[in-house]
């Protein structure tokens, strides 16, 4: 009797004990990986708003009014391609370049720049319908110009600073080579500024991308 009481007293006892929070069994804990991951390769093509004005790049000409340009809005196309790493569904970070072409009737503009690009998934955990929703920021150092289609009106140009930002969303549709493919609208605000010349664009684009994973 007493080695019966003796068990059934340690065993009280032990459950008496608390053992702390459950552990998360590993298959149930958040995947890093479940919609973007590896390399990402993609373009974007597209048109829109713009505007440019400044100086010749010239010193003795930059702050002179008799050489100052300004565009008014223009109409125009823009393509961009990059190519990153997904580090995460989150996040995906790499380079881009991108090239914009806008004029009017009087005026012509080119911009081109590259640098570094940001995407960020934000709704992932949140809203897992909303996963393929994105916002995007890049920045790099571009060039520019503002050309006269009539003669006689000083042009603009310029080496500067390029950034950019804007939103996106994405749908996985096709699984090629080890990965799968996803596209979808993007909207898209960018400027390039110097000393001599700025340039700005609201830009509305259809976007392809590639993930080297499933």
């Amino acid at each position: 009797m007493l080695p019966l009481l003796l068990a059934a007293t340690t065993s009280a006892a032990a459950a008496a004990v608390p053992t702390g929070p459950e552990l998360t069994p590993v298959n149930k804990l958040p995947v890093a990986h479940e919609h973007r991951t590896g390399l990402v390769v993609g373009l974007s093509l597209g048109g829109g708003l713009g505007g440019a004005s400044g100086y010749p790049n010239n010193a003795s000409q930059i702050g002179d009014p008799s050489y100052y340009s300004a565009s008014g809005v223009m109409l125009g196309t823009s393509e961009t391609i990059f190519v990153m790493g997904a580090l995460s569904d989150y996040l995906s970070f790499g380079f881009w370049y991108g090239h914009a072409v806008f004029s009017n009737s009087d005026w012509h503009s080119v911009g081109s720049g590259g640098g570094l690009r940001l995407e960020l998934f934000p709704l992932v955990g949140l809203f897992p319908r909303l996963q393929g929703l994105g916002v995007l920021a890049q920045a790099g150092i571009g060039g520019g110009n503002l050309v006269s289609t009539r003669p006689g009106l000083p042009a603009a140009e310029g080496t500067e600073s390029f950034g950019g930002a804007g939103a996106f969303y994405e749908w996985s549709f096709a699984h090629v080579f080890g990965g799968h493919l996803g596209a979808g609208p993007s909207l898209e605000y960018d400027a390039i500024w110097s000393q001599p010349f700025e340039r700005h664009g609201l830009v509305g684009s259809v976007r392809l991308a590639f993930y080297g994973g499933p």
